[in-house]
């Protein structure tokens, strides 16, 4: 029994680190291209794109209104943020999509996600539906979303801290809680850089562009950690191969110290265990990677240090 136990936490891990040969046949990767099931019906994508929007507009009225109407609020903060961030996440999927049809990659046209305000959306996804063939072709599919959705974030958080408001904050009765938005290193030096030091007392009132853009670098930045199945983890993997399984534990040791500070990080933490893995799965080295290339993978993960943001969300109370 015993005997059982120790060899079934062998697989487990073989399967976490995505060891080649290793894993039972039933998670082992095709080396083949396989007949693919029926398409997902074109009018799936637009219902959830629909809804997702709706969940959006709601969710710039909940973060970014500063009256009680909310039908008034929808053209004013809720449309454009709904529109911002979709397009964010559209772009990113499109991304990877337009790169994956480059060589000749078969995928899925992107899913939206929808989800309760104020963030409204849990993104949006495509899967691949075919053998990726060699390691160029994993970092084009990699960096090509993340580049996309940090540059649009970029433009939306500069023209939405351009639109923001510095104010004191109102007297609040003590007893009660402050939501404090976390910064990741972009973040803060753009806040500073149009706004300066923000006085004790006072807070930025953001416009629904700042939200969209705080949320496209979050979502980035997830994205771009070297985990298992996530972009970071497909740039590194063609960047260093095999290696990337150590940056895999390094980042996943992070989280587990991180989730000590924000417990949201245990979501992750979970969904790496169970469904992303740690190590990325094996794949050819084809055709080199040229020097370009190689600069273009690393400020991908130049973009993770950027974006990252350790602590999301900080519940302050009020004294």
């Amino acid at each position: 029994m015993l005997q059982k136990i120790i060899n079934a936490v062998k697989i487990y891990f073989s399967m976490l680190n995505m060891t080649p040969g290793s894993a039972p046949p039933i998670f082992r990767k095709p080396t083949v291209d396989v007949p693919q099931a029926k398409p997902t019906p074109f009018w799936v994508h637009v219902l959830l794109f629909a809804i997702t929007f709706v969940t959006t507009t709601a969710s710039g009225v909940v973060m970014c209104a500063q009256s009680d109407d909310f039908i008034a609020e929808i053209p004013r903060v809720g449309i454009p943020y709904a529109l911002a961030i979709m397009t964010i996440l559209l772009a990113h999927e499109l991304g990877h999509y337009y790169a994956a049809k480059r060589f000749d990659v078969a995928t899925t046209r992107p899913f939206f996600i929808p989800f309760i305000p104020p963030v409204g959306t849990m993104g949006a996804v495509i899967r691949i539906k075919s053998k990726i063939h060699d390691k160029r072709t994993l970092l084009y599919i990699g960096a090509a979303g993340p580049m996309i959705s940090f540059t649009l974030s970029l433009v939306a958080t500069v023209v939405g801290l351009l639109l923001s408001e510095v104010k004191a904050f109102p007297a609040a009765p003590p007893g009660g809680e402050l939501i404090e938005l976390g910064d990741s290193i972009i973040l803060l030096g753009l806040t500073r850089l149009i706004h300066g030091e923000i006085p004790p007392g006072f807070g930025m009132i953001i416009s629904p562009l700042t939200w969209a853009g705080w949320i496209g670098f979050l979502v980035t930045s997830l994205n771009l950690m070297p985990i298992g199945q996530l972009d970071g983890s497909h740039i590194l993997y063609a960047l260093i191969g095999r290696r990337q399984v150590y940056a895999g534990w390094l980042a996943f040791a992070g989280l587990v110290a991180l989730a000590v500070v924000w417990p949201g990080w245990i979501v992750w933490i979970a969904l790496a265990l169970i469904v992303l893995m740690i190590g990325h799965p094996p794949i050819e080295d084809g055709e080199p990677i040229t020097i370009g290339e190689r600069i273009a993978g690393w400020f991908c993960i130049v973009i993770l240090i950027i974006t990252f943001i350790p602590q999301p969300v900080n519940i302050l109370p009020i004294k």
